[in-house]
């Protein structure tokens, strides 16, 4: 039999760079609803985080020499992308912790966007897409 392609599962995780990873445990805990899950000890500082909801695990791994991008929130460069249930909670959500955003409408569409930045300038989507359909 001949695999035509690798055979995947479910996505396990994100990892993401920060310098600070109790600041970052805080803005996806206080923020964004993730809540801390057992880590190994690894030789390095780092947080793993979950959302049950999101069905992902954020691997926050400290990196000393981090240094975020200064392009704004340019929608274009990477990110990763979360489906957000009440988008219009979220606005008032980021406004209350003076998160930065940018809404956006996805064109043809008309599904509305919040991109903006955790603490270490790694770049977030939050949108309001419906159920996808396999």
């Amino acid at each position: 039999m001949t695999v035509t392609s690798i055979q995947l599962g479910p996505m396990d995780h994100l990892a993401l760079p920060t310098t600070d990873p109790a600041r970052g445990e805080r803005f996806y805990c206080d923020v964004l609803g993730f809540h801390v899950v057992p880590r190994p000890s690894f030789s390095f500082e780092g947080r793993w985080l979950f959302h049950e909801n999101a069905g992902v695990m954020l691997h926050l791994i400290h990196r000393a020499d981090h240094q975020p991008k200064g392009e704004g929130m340019n929608t274009l460069n990477g990110h990763f992308a979360i489906s957000c249930t009440d988008i219009d909670n979220a606005i008032l959500m980021l406004k209350e912790h003076g998160i930065d955003f940018v809404e956006k409408k996805l064109p043809d569409y008309d599904y509305r966007q919040l991109f903006f930045r955790d603490p270490d300038g790694n770049l977030l989507e939050l949108g309001e897409w419906p159920p996808r359909k396999a």
